[in-house]
C-alpha cells in the first residue's frame, strides 16, 4: 500500500507558515519508511515544514500521491496543526486513513480520540505500523495483537487500546535509511554554514533511550532509561551509505550518543579507517567527558561540535538535573574547545527552584563559560515529565493550550517567577550572550565564505527583531 508521512509547518492551522533559519530533516520518518519499504510498501515523505509549503500545497500533493495511509509524528506544540490538517484531509479525501504517533501521543493518547484520526500508536511504532499496513493491504478487519495500537471498533465506534509495545533490543536489523527521499530539500546546519549546492546535510539516529532522567524531558519515559544502539559496524555502514549519497555533514540525534565511550571511540576510528571524510556532531552530557585524547580522536574523525545540556548556572539546580558542578562544566567546555571542537551549551529558565537570582546566575555563568554557541529557552513541562506532574500538583500550570508548549512562552508560574519575568530573562540572555562586542568580533573574524555571511546576517537579524524567530 502507499503511505505518506508529512512534516507540517508550524501554525499552519492558523494560516501562518513560520520559517526557521535552519532546515532539519525528519529522520523519524526515515526510520519508519525503511521498515515499511522492506515490508513491500511504497512510502513518500513530504517535508512541508522545510519546504515552506502551505495548506493548499499539501492538499495538492496528497491529491497527486493518492496515499492509502498518512502518518504524523506529533510533538506537543504541533497538536493543533496535525489535528487541523487531519480534519481537512478527511473532508477532502475520506477514504484515506490517518495514523498518529510521537511524544504527545505517548503521554496523552486520548487527545486524539477524534473523528479525523483512525489509528493511534504509542511507543516504538516501526513494526506495529508495518503490521497494520500489512493487514490493511490484505483487507483484514482484525487489529488484535498489534502492540501499541489504539483504534476504533468498527461496529460501535468505541476506542480499543491494545497492549503496549516492548522496546527493541536489536537495531542492527534496521534497514539503511532511505535518505534519498529527502536528499534534495536543501537542509542547512545550525553549526556550520554550508552551500546546499555543494554540500548535503542530514541527521541520523543510531540508538534510543537515555539514562539521565532530567525532570523536564520525556525521552526516558518514551524510549526507556537504557541506551539501545546499533553496533559500531552497523553505524559505519550507515555512514558509508550516506557518504556515497553525497552527504557531507551529519548530525547524530541520539539523545545520548556518547554514553558508551568505547563505542564512540570505535565509531570515530572507523570513520578514519574508512576515509569517509565527513563532518559530524552529536549530543553528550558533561559528566561522561573525562579524556582530552578522546575528544581529539573525535575531532580527527570529523566531529565538529558537541551539544551539552547545561541548563542552569545555579549550583543546586545544576547538581539536581545534571549531577555535575559548575567547575566540571567549565573544565569540559574548555577541554572540548582545546580539542578543536565547538561546544554548544543549552540553558533553561524556570526549572523547579528557579528565582530571578538563579536566572541571573545562569546568564552570568553562560557568559563566563563562553561556549561557541548557546541556546536559551523557557522550561516546558511536557505531559509525561516529572516537571509536569510536580507543577500540576503545585498548581503552577496556567494553560493547556498545547500551541504554547514550544519553549518560547511561559505556560506556568511559580511562587518565585512569573511569565513576564521568564520572558524578559529569555530575551535578556540571548541579547547579552550574542550581542557582546567580543562575541561579534570573534564571529566576524571566523567568516570564511559567503554562505557564512548570509547565515550570520539572517541569524542576527531575526534575533534582533524577534529573539526567538531563529528557532522557528
Amino acid at each position: 500500500m502507499k503511505i505518506l508521512f508529512i512534516a507540517l509547518p508550524k501554525n499552519i492551522a492558523e494560516g501562518a507558515i513560520l520559517q526557521s533559519a535552519f532546515r532539519h530533516p525528519p529522520v523519524t520518518y526515515l526510520w519508519l519508511a525503511s521498515i515499511l519499504e522492506k515490508g513491500g510498501h511504497v512510502v513518500s515523505i513530504l517535508d512541508a515544514l522545510s519546504l515552506h509549503l502551505n495548506e493548499k500545497d499539501i492538499l495538492q500533493n496528497i491529491k497527486e500521491e493518492e496515499p492509502d495511509l498518512i502518518g504524523f509524528t506529533v510533538f506537543t506544540n504541533a497538536f493543533y496543526d496535525v489535528t487541523y490538517i487531519a480534519k481537512r484531509i478527511k473532508e477532502l479525501f475520506p477514504k484515506i486513513r490517518i495514523a498518529v504517533g510521537g511524544y504527545h501521543v505517548n503521554s496523552l493518547s486520548t487527545d486524539f480520540y477524534l473523528d479525523q484520526i483512525d489509528y493511534i500508536f504509542a511507543g516504538e511504532t516501526e513494526y506495529s505500523l508495518l503490521e497494520l499496513a500489512n493487514r490493511l493491504e490484505k483487507r483484514e478487519e482484525s487489529k488484535d495483537g498489534i502492540l501499541g495500537l489504539t483504534y476504533r471498533e468498527p461496529n460501535n465506534g468505541e476506542w480499543v487500546v491494545n497492549p503496549p509495545t516492548v522496546f527493541r533490543t536489536n537495531f542492527d536489523d534496521q534497514p539503511l535509511l532511505p535518505y534519498e527521499k529527502i536528499l534534495n530539500n536543501n537542509y542547512t546546519t545550525w553549526w556550520r554554514a554550508i552551500n546546499p549546492k555543494r554540500h548535503k546535510y542530514m541527521t541520523t539516529i543510531t540508538g534510543k533511550g537515555c539514562p539521565m532522567k532530567c525532570s523536564f524531558c520525556d525521552i526516558s519515559k518514551t524510549e526507556g532509561t537504557k541506551y539501545r544502539s546499533m553496533s559500531v559496524e552497523r553505524v559505519l555502514d550507515e555512514l558509508t551509505y550516506m557518504k556515497n549519497l553525497g552527504i557531507t555533514h551529519i548530525e547524530f540525534l541520539d539523545p545520548f550518543f556518547t554514553v558508551d565511550i568505547k563505542r564512540t571511540v570505535n565509531i570515530a576510528q572507523g570513520i578514519i579507517d574508512r576515509k569517509l571524510k565527513i563532518e559530524w556532531g552529536c549530543t553528550s552530557t558533561i559528566n561522561i567527558i573525562k579524556d582530552a585524547e578522546y575528544l581529539k580522536l573525535l575531532c580527527d574523525s570529523g566531529c565538529r561540535f558537541i551539544f551539552y545540556g547545561v541548563e542552569s548556572g545555579n549550583p543546586q539546580i545544576l547538581k539536581r538535573e545534571k549531577r555535575v558542578t559548575l567547575n566540571r562544566v567549565v573544565d569540559v567546555v574548555r577541554m572540548t574547545q582545546r580539542a578543536g571542537l565547538q561546544a554548544h551549551c543549552s540553558f533553561i529558565f524556570g526549572l523547579d527552584g528557579e528565582t530571578e537570582k538563579t536566572m541571573q546566575e545562569t546568564i552570568d555563568f553562560a557568559l563566563r563559560l563562553n561556549p561557541n554557541t548557546a541556546s536559551f529557552s523557557i522550561a516546558v513541562p511536557y505531559p509525561g515529565t516529572q516537571m509536569y506532574s510536580a507543577y500540576v500538583k503545585k498548581g503552577h500550570m496556567k494553560t493547556s493550550n498545547w500551541r504554547l508548549y514550544g519553549g518560547e512562552d511561559a505556560v506556568f508560574e511559580t511562587e518565585t517567577v512569573n511569565a513576564t519575568l521568564l520572558n524578559n530573562y529569555l530575551k535578556k540572555a540571548h541579547k547579552e550572550f550574542y550581542f557582546r562586542p567580543s562575541y561579534l568580533l570573534k564571529r566576524l573574524l571566523s567568516i570564511r565564505s559567503f554562505e557564512e555571511i548570509k547565515l550570520y546576517a539572517s541569524f542576527f537579524y531575526k534575533m534582533l527583531f524577534d529573539v526567538m524567530a531563529y528557532k522557528r
